[in-house]
């Protein structure tokens, strides 16, 4: 859906292109993209290095980071997992940019983690830069700011009351679905211990 995030991702394809650049788009949502992979949750990281793969080991990538994506779990463990697995696709990668389309509201030490691992930090605005470099306790400058021009919220000829879904993700007809965090193995494990209670049920109830 329309937002800062898209804003910021038509801004990095821009620049690729301006650099003479070939560029791939990977979107965490079916669209316009050149192909859909949820590179979201702690297997994010095992995600993008399948993206890697799959283009044959380009040399440079760049991740946007939005609310929800691609750490779509609040819980500390789950956002440890994903800032870990991530950092280390990152490396991967002759050259890595994070740009921050939207504060992802993370704990520091993995928003720090996730930085660590990236080549460049790029936002937005020094302001956007300073509240970021103040929330998660960076070094002044450890951002570049990049002029973003701001996304529309409807395409062209497109009226408010018949945009339908074109309407922004704001609207309260519309829900963010997230993405399942669970591993197989943690799924295998969890259907086991329902069929475990289950069975227990019945023997109670003969």
């Amino acid at each position: 859906m329309p937002g800062p995030a898209t804003a910021a991702t038509l801004a990095a394809v821009r620049r690729a292109w301006d650099e003479g650049l070939s560029v791939r788009v990977v979107s965490f949502r079916p669209g316009a993209a050149d192909i859909f992979v949820p590179v979201a949750g702690p297997l994010a990281g095992w995600r993008l290095e399948h993206v890697r793969r799959h283009y044959g080991s380009p040399p440079q990538v760049v991740l946007v980071l939005e609310a929800g994506v691609p750490f779509n779990d609040r819980r500390y463990t789950r956002q440890w997992a994903t800032a870990a697995s991530l950092a280390v696709a990152l490396r991967r990668f002759a050259r890595s940019t994070v740009v921050v389309g939207e504060d992802p509201k993370l704990l520091p030490v993995c928003f720090r983690a996730l930085a660590g691992a990236a080549g460049e930090l790029v936002t937005d605005s020094e302001t956007t830069a300073a509240t970021l470099c103040e929330r998660y306790g960076m070094a002044r400058g450890a951002f570049r700011t990049e002029e973003v021009e701001p996304f529309p919220h409807l395409p062209t000829g497109v009226e408010p009351e018949t945009a339908g879904l074109y309407r922004s993700r704001s609207d309260r007809a519309l829900a963010l679905v997230e993405m399942p965090t669970t591993t197989l193995a943690e799924r295998v494990r969890a259907r086991g211990r329902l069929s475990g209670s289950a069975a227990l049920r019945r023997l109670r109830g003969r």
